[in-house]
């Protein structure tokens, strides 16, 4: 299992209580956080998708900071979809609360 210990300073901060990555997760983590590839996640509810796509957002952030460390905000796009908006919703407040730490 991955530790979030192994996750850079800033990106720990996004999973708050969280010690390690689960099974699915820490299979998934080298492609989400350490390349662009595109995947497909099919698992059960609970099995930490959404931490699975946390991981893919930390990806794209990463991706946007400078040679100074800062993050540059107005150059940083993303997309969530899902299949219902009460999901939505609730994603929008869950990724709000834990990229709090960044000022996303």
């Amino acid at each position: 299992l991955v530790p979030i210990s192994s996750l850079p300073d800033w990106a720990q901060a996004c999973f708050p209580g969280t010690k390690r990555l689960n099974r699915i997760q820490s299979a998934l983590f080298s492609t989400a956080f350490e390349s662009a590839e595109n995947m497909l996640v099919c698992a059960p509810t609970g099995a930490g998708k959404t931490n699975c796509a946390m991981l893919t957002l930390l990806h794209l952030i990463g991706q946007h900071v400078d040679e100074a460390g800062v993050l540059q905000r107005s150059a940083l796009k993303a997309v969530y979809v899902a299949p219902m908006k009460a999901l939505a919703q609730e994603v929008v407040t869950t990724f709000s609360k834990r990229l709090a730490p960044l000022s996303l």
